[in-house]
């Protein structure tokens, strides 16, 4: 007997082995017949038994008890599990990691690609709800099903831009920068690629690579008018006058009508005192666009503000004679402005600027009837803004 009770146990552990491996078998056939919840209680059988943690088909069948959880049309189903399709990639993996042989390579290349689609389903359901953090997610999950083994590393980029866009939207720039330079890499995208890069590097305060990115696309689509713009205002407002002026002289060879680029111009030549050159750009955007409400007060406002310093330097005349003279050749210049300030006005109501350098004029030409009306505007306008 003594030698018999050393073989009688060793069956009774290779029995219960051989029965642990039933619960994951049990599962499988529940989760067949939609019976999810009781497939669940064998999977956490299973899982708590030692002999099954080390069977990397018992990670298999519970990756597919969440996958077919997540689907469910069933409410009670899908929410057996926090983060279903998430659980059935983490488990999916490990069977993987698990199976040295690579047995269960079939078996999950044939799943994968269906979870892909979940995913992908889920993550284009979360952006049209604006739950953008979740779509980002899911678009990321589906990179990483793509790069796996089984699928020789193809990625779509479409998802990756797709994942890009979510994270833009969700204020998650980091992520939105990785993800668009991927696609940038890949020549896929297009200008609208460039520019949501581009403002995901301004939104981080990445100037530099604002206005790389930039130069970037200008290069890439030199045709592309805003691109073009978009250049020529970082330029702008970063002081870089000259790059902004070459810049301009390319996009006007290219586009000598467009009244955006001689405004541009007009602008640059404002800031650096350059009267006579600003006073012709403005005008020249004014005559290929009337309607362009900041050429007309840009260019009124030029004018005007001459007026003004004709107007200080008459003050230190103390010849009368030349004072006077000095004086009316200011309200001259207060009269050209004039026209530009009185059309501007009309495109844009609503502009207080506007308002306040008309009721100078008015004043200082005597027009009181024009004064007293555009003051009275000017108070039913701020009445307006302090009740709202």
């Amino acid at each position: 007997m003594k030698q018999i009770l050393p073989i009688l146990f060793i069956v009774l552990i290779s029995l219960g082995g051989c029965s642990t491996k039933l619960y994951v078998r049990q599962a499988e056939h529940l989760i067949d017949d939609g019976k999810l919840k009781d497939a669940m209680e064998m999977i956490q059988l299973a899982t708590d038994s030692t002999a099954n943690n080390q069977w990397a088909k018992t990670y298999l069948v519970y990756g597919k008890l969440a996958q077919t959880a997540a689907t469910s049309k069933e409410k009670k189903d899908r929410d057996l599990f926090e983060n279903p399709l998430q659980l059935a990639y983490k488990n999916y993996m490990k069977a993987l990691d698990m199976d040295e042989k690579g047995k269960l390579d079939n078996s999950v290349s044939l799943l994968l690609p269906k979870l892909s689609n979940d995913f992908v389903d889920k993550g284009f359901e979360a952006f049209k709800a604006r739950k953008y953090r979740e779509a980002m997610i899911s678009f990321e999950y589906v990179s990483k099903i793509a790069e796996n083994d089984i699928f020789k590393g193809s990625v779509d980029t479409g998802i990756i831009y797709n994942a890009g866009l979510a994270a833009y939207n969700a204020e998650i720039y980091e992520k939105a920068v990785k993800q668009f330079t991927t696609c940038k890499e890949m020549n896929y995208g297009g200008v609208n690629l460039y520019l949501l890069l581009k403002n995901a590097y301004a939104s981080m305060n990445d100037s530099a690579n604002v206005l790389q990115v930039l130069i970037e696309a200008f290069e890439e689509f030199p045709e592309e008018e805003e691109v073009l713009i978009q250049l020529v205002n970082y330029y702008i407002s970063a002081g870089m006058n000259n790059e902004a002026l070459d810049l301009l002289k390319i996009a006007k060879e290219k586009n000598p009508d467009n009244a955006n680029y001689f405004f541009a111009e007009g602008l640059i030549y404002d800031r650096l005192g350059k009267f006579e050159n600003a006073k012709n750009a403005y005008q020249r955007s004014i005559d290929l666009d009337p309607e362009f409400f900041a050429s007309q007060y840009n260019l009124g406002a030029l004018i005007f503000n001459q007026g003004v310093i004709m107007v200080e330097e008459a003050n230190k005349i103390l010849d009368n004679e030349k004072y006077t003279a000095a004086r009316e050749a200011a309200d001259l210049q207060f009269a050209e402005a004039l026209p530009y300030l009185e059309k501007a006005h009309g495109l844009n109501k609503e502009n207080i600027e506007t308002m306040e350098t008309l009721k100078l004029i008015y004043y200082r030409l005597k027009m009181m009837d024009k004064h007293s009306m555009i003051e009275k505007e000017l108070q039913n306008l701020k009445q307006e803004i302090n009740d709202y």
